[in-house]
């Protein structure tokens, strides 16, 4: 049931809906009975003089109401007069103050994140959770925010980003992210102790999937990746890096943003497992496989299953299912290798 916690408020809506025009028809069924009975109406004139007296319009009678009709009005007036004016006013609020189409979209929300195969959650949504979605974004890779701020959250909303509203650290909130369906995970909160939790629910739930955690020192740093995490970032660290770089080596770091700003015309980096190749370039050489050839693209680095990367790799090295390679080349380029030398899926 936990996994349908979310649906409760919209149920919960759908239910007073239901009761407030259960309350009306029964009402006016009421109402259009007793005329039918006592003053002999046809029945579409007895739910007309139900319709009239209940909602208080002021219209006169369709027919003079005898003495025993008049009694049968009071008493309909005094006992139903409260729930037909309790249901017009919950069906007028649930449309009028935009609750009922807030409820639809979220409903909408969740079930788009619902349908997500092989993307990435993002949990939080702060200053370096903005670059992770604006550059997922430009790679075309689906992606889902957990957030639980709400002057964030009204960000989000007005985007046409899909997230979850919610604490990434319950497990429940992962689940309804897709967990079980991601390929990765990228923790972006501010408090090292709340990356640490997450990293270890997300291991526990789903073992294969790739975590990416931010961590503010280098103590919790190697906490959090013995916690489970697959690779830790710390923005400091990795800031200071880059000014110190550009001192003396401004164009390395000018070539190193060229081939990190994915955009028409920019470098990119691509990393292929090779069993993800055509079946006939496995057991091949990188030269007998003609991988290189079709497309202008380099080979930069090949690694190995134990971790390890052979910088510019032979000509004469074995492609081996295991072995993941490295490509440099523009958008196009690594578009047109995908095609032609990868599998279809």
């Amino acid at each position: 049931m936990e996994r349908y916690w979310r649906y409760g408020p919209i149920f919960k809506v759908f239910r007073r809906l239901r009761l407030s025009i259960l309350l009306m028809v029964l009402s006016v069924s009421a109402g259009a009975i007793g005329y039918v009975s006592i003053e002999k109406y046809e029945w579409l004139d007895a739910v007309y003089m139900a319709v009239i007296t209940l909602a208080s319009v002021g219209f006169s009678e369709v027919h003079p109401l005898s003495p025993m009709g008049r009694i049968f009005t009071i008493g309909l007036i005094v006992f139903n007069l409260g729930l037909f004016a309790y249901a017009i006013s919950t069906v007028t609020s649930i449309f009028a103050d935009g609750g009922f189409i807030a409820l639809f979209n979220e409903f909408r929300m969740i079930q788009r994140v619902e349908h997500l195969k092989n993307h990435v959650i993002v949990c939080g949504f702060g200053r370096h959770a903005t670059e992770v979605v604006g550059e997922l974004s430009k790679q075309q890779i689906p992606f889902v925010v957990v957030e639980s701020d709400l002057e964030k959250i009204e960000i989000l909303r007005d985007s046409e980003m899909l997230y979850i509203e919610g604490d990434a650290t319950e497990d429940h909130i992962l689940e309804e992210a897709g967990i079980l369906r991601a390929r990765a995970i990228v923790i972006t909160l501010p408090h090292d102790s709340d990356n640490l939790f997450i990293t270890l629910s997300a291991r526990q739930i789903n073992a294969n999937i790739r975590i990416i955690s931010r961590a503010n020192n280098l103590a919790d740093e190697f906490k959090i990746r013995r916690a489970g995490a697959d690779h830790t970032v710390v923005p400091e660290r990795i800031g200071g890096y880059y000014m110190a770089a550009l001192v003396n080596k401004p164009d390395a770091v000018e070539l190193s943003e060229l081939m990190t700003s994915i955009g028409p015309g920019k470098l990119l980096f691509e990393e292929i497992p090779v069993h993800r190749l055509q079946r006939d370039v496995l057991g091949k050489t990188i030269k007998e496989s003609g991988l290189l050839e079709a497309v202008s693209v380099s080979l930069v680095a090949l690694r190995s299953p134990n971790g390890q990367y052979e910088i510019n790799p032979s000509h004469d090295t074995v492609l081996r299912p295991e072995h993941h390679i490295i490509l440099l080349g523009n958008t196009e380029q690594i578009e047109q290798f995908n095609q032609l030398a990868c599998k279809a899926y």
